[in-house]
Order: C-alpha cells, then sequence, then structure tokens
C-alpha cells in the first residue's frame, strides 16, 4: 500500500491548482484523475471562458500556474443591465483603484498551463485514469481503494471530482440540489468592435446573457435560458442564432457573425453545508456547485483551494479535526455568502413576478447611485472576502 500525507480526487481546476500547492508546501501528495493527463481529454478543461477575478490571479500566479500568455483579456470595465427594467450599473477598475477587475481565460489554456506545472512540481504521484471505488477513514488515516484494485493511505483526502462527487457520496456527506430548470449555451461569435477589456451581463426573465472578451475579435457569449430552448437553440442554423442573439441582448455591442462550437450546461445548485468529515474534505464544486450568473464559481472553488494549502499545507497532520475545523471556519461564511447572493441573483431576475422584477431592476439603481454599495459589490466580485488567504492576499498586477 503506497503511503502519502494527502490524496487528491480529482485533477480538474480545481484539485490541480490545490496538487500544485500542497506538493510546493512539502506534502506526499497523490492526485486521481479518471481522465487521461491531456488538456483536451478532462472534462473541465473545455471551451468555456471563465472570468478570473483579482484575488483567483494572485492565487494562480503565486502558484506558478499563471503566466503572461493566459492573461491577453484583462477586464477593466463591467456592464450589468436588466431587460424593460430600470436601472443600469457601470462599473470600471480604475474607479476602484485598481487596474483590473480579473482576467477572461479559457478553460481549456488554463487547464494546459495547470497541467505543466504539475509536471514540474516535486512530490506528486499521479494515478490516472483511475477511478475511487471505496474510502474508509478512521481517527488516523485514510484509506482508498481504485477500481484498478490499487489501495492507498493518507493523512488527508481531498474530494475535488467535481458536482457528482463521488469522495462525497463514498464518505456519506450531505448535500442539498436544487434543480433551476435552465441550462447555459455556451459559444463564441465574431465581433470586431467590441471593447477589449469590456464585459457585459444582461438580466431578462427567462435567464441572464453575458458577453466576456477573448482574444482576437471574438467574444465568449453565455447564454441561459430554460432548458427546453437551450435544447432548441443547438440545433438553429448559424444565421437564425445570430437573429436571436441580437433580439436577446438588446443592443449589439458591435455585430456579431461567425458563432463557434456549442455546448450546454444544465444548471443546478449543489450546496454542501459541512464540506468535511473525518479526515475528508471537498472544494471547488464537490462542495458547492453555483449558478454561473455574476461568474462565481470557479473563483469560489480556488478561495477554497487556497486557504486549504494555507492549513493543510502548513500542518504536520493535514487531517487532524483541528486542522479542517479551521480551515471550515475561514470558508464558511464566504461559501455562504456566494451561494446566497447567487442563488438570489438566479431567481430574482428570472422571477415571474412583477413585483420582484421591479425591485431587481431598482436595485441596480441603487448600486449606480451609491458608492459604497459599489465598491462592496467590487470588493467581493474581486474575490477579496474576509479571512483572505495567503495566496490570494497581493493585488493582482
Amino acid at each position: 500500500m503506497k503511503e502519502f500525507d494527502v490524496i487528491i480526487v480529482g485533477g480538474g481546476l480545481a484539485g490541480s491548482a490545490l496538487a500544485t500547492g500542497l506538493a510546493q508546501s512539502g506534502k506526499r501528495v497523490a492526485l486521481v484523475e479518471a481522465f487521461e493527463p491531456k488538456a483536451d481529454s478532462r472534462p473541465s478543461f473545455d471551451d468555456r471562458t471563465l472570468v478570473v477575478n483579482a484575488a483567483s490571479l494572485n492565487i494562480l500566479t503565486n502558484l506558478g500556474i499563471l503566466d503572461e500568455t493566459l492573461t491577453t483579456c484583462p477586464l477593466r470595465h463591467i456592464e450589468i443591465s436588466r431587460a424593460g427594467a430600470p436601472g443600469h450599473l457601470s462599473l470600471r477598475s480604475a474607479e476602484h483603484g485598481c487596474d483590473r477587475f480579473g482576467a477572461v481565460i479559457v478553460a481549456r489554456e488554463l487547464g494546459a498551463a495547470m497541467l505543466r506545472r504539475l509536471e514540474a512540481v516535486s512530490g506528486l504521484q499521479s494515478f490516472c485514469p483511475e477511478k475511487l471505488v471505496r474510502v474508509e477513514a478512521d481517527d488516523e488515516r485514510v484509506t482508498i481503494e481504485l477500481d484498478s484494485g490499487t489501495r492507498l493511505t493518507g493523512r488527508l483526502l481531498v474530494g475535488a471530482d467535481g458536482t457528482n462527487s463521488t469522495v462525497r457520496r463514498l464518505a456519506g456527506i450531505d448535500s442539498q440540489r436544487y434543480d433551476y430548470g435552465q441550462s447555459a449555451l455556451i459559444f463564441n461569435v465574431r465581433c470586431p468592435r467590441r471593447p477589449a477589456d469590456t464585459a457585459w451581463e444582461r438580466f431578462t426573465p427567462v435567464g441572464p446573457l453575458a458577453f466576456l472578451p477573448q482574444p482576437g475579435d471574438r467574444l465568449g457569449v453565455v447564454w441561459i435560458d430554460r432548458s427546453a430552448a437551450i435544447e432548441a437553440a443547438l440545433v438553429l442554423d448559424d444565421y437564425e442564432l445570430i437573429e436571436r442573439l441580437e433580439t436577446r441582448s438588446g443592443r449589439t455591442p458591435g455585430g456579431f457573425a461567425s458563432p463557434g462550437r456549442r455546448a450546454r450546461y444544465p444548471l443546478a445548485l449543489t450546496r454542501t453545508p459541512r464540506p468535511f468529515a473525518r479526515r475528508i474534505a471537498l472544494v471547488g464544486n464537490a462542495a458547492n456547485t453555483v449558478h454561473p450568473v455574476s461568474a462565481q464559481g470557479f473563483n469560489l472553488g480556488l478561495r477554497d483551494v487556497a486557504a486549504l494549502i494555507d492549513h493543510a499545507g502548513h500542518a504536520g497532520d493535514p487531517g487532524k479535526p483541528g486542522v479542517l475545523a479551521a480551515w471550515f471556519g475561514d470558508r464558511q461564511e464566504d461559501q455562504a455568502a456566494t451561494v446566497r447572493y447567487t442563488d438570489t441573483l438566479a431567481r430574482a431576475f428570472s422571477s415571474p413576478s412583477s413585483v420582484v422584477r421591479m425591485g431587481t431592476g431598482l436595485g441596480l439603481f441603487a448600486h449606480a447611485a451609491m458608492p459604497a454599495l459599489s465598491r462592496r459589490l467590487v470588493r467581493a466580485a474581486m474575490g477579496f472576502r474576509e479571512p483572505i488567504s495567503s495566496l490570494a492576499g497581493e493585488r493582482a498586477r
């Protein structure tokens, strides 16, 4: 049986970042992943356009993952509006004393950078492709069995294996699920006249629509609607898709053309109120999968990772109850607040109630009219919610 300090199940974005940080802290790390170690084979390393906020940029930079080739699309201006309601919010980074709110990065490119970094760190052993089939934990250690029959033991097991986490299920950690009845359609379009550093988010009665800058003259599109409508949009010809996109957007940021490959993602909230058990912790989507409104999901998971590196990376026994309790103590408020914020936005902006919809429009107006509200919104959106991990602490360059 092979022994490690930490066993991580899931080699996606959260798991790879955690493995890098713990190995750099001197821990013996096992990384178990069901898919081949190639950026084009792992489901989370796909064509999604990620909004990586300033705190997350700091984390990735301090882990040695981020380089300048990944941050060619800085985010300095955000426009938020609601269809058919008063209120419009315009946020500019310079007005908030920072160079950028974050950057837009394609998940596949970030995944490739993570794999390169994993190859360069010592103290890490990958088990790939392998699947988890059994978990046993006692007061001293946790032992797992893989589908190949390989058995591993360690002081801490971390589930970074996504929304349908096998670690969470085998460990018997309770979670709650709410199906929004919506799906996200992800693709990109050509938009020659688009500002290079601006993102738009427009709320409509059936779901939000976001435009995110990409390299060249492309925009990433996140189109959220009822699941049946997204299924229908998948099979529209390019002309019909562009026509509906222009209608849905209310205004065109510069004229759309040449839509790229489309992908559909069903949307549901998975909430784990207490994402740890004896010798086991959950991070990323395994702990909390949130609605993509306001682009908080990846960033929330990365803050989980950074805090766990702080606590487990510097502990003699990374899985001790006190270590995990301290980690969750740092993360509990941020997790709850982010879940509450995204869930409220997702439900309120698409509510059939005219009273609720009017309230959301007035909320945008209040944020625009009251600088203190906007500052709090911006700081939280940038990922700087106390307590701030050591990896996230310095402002992004």
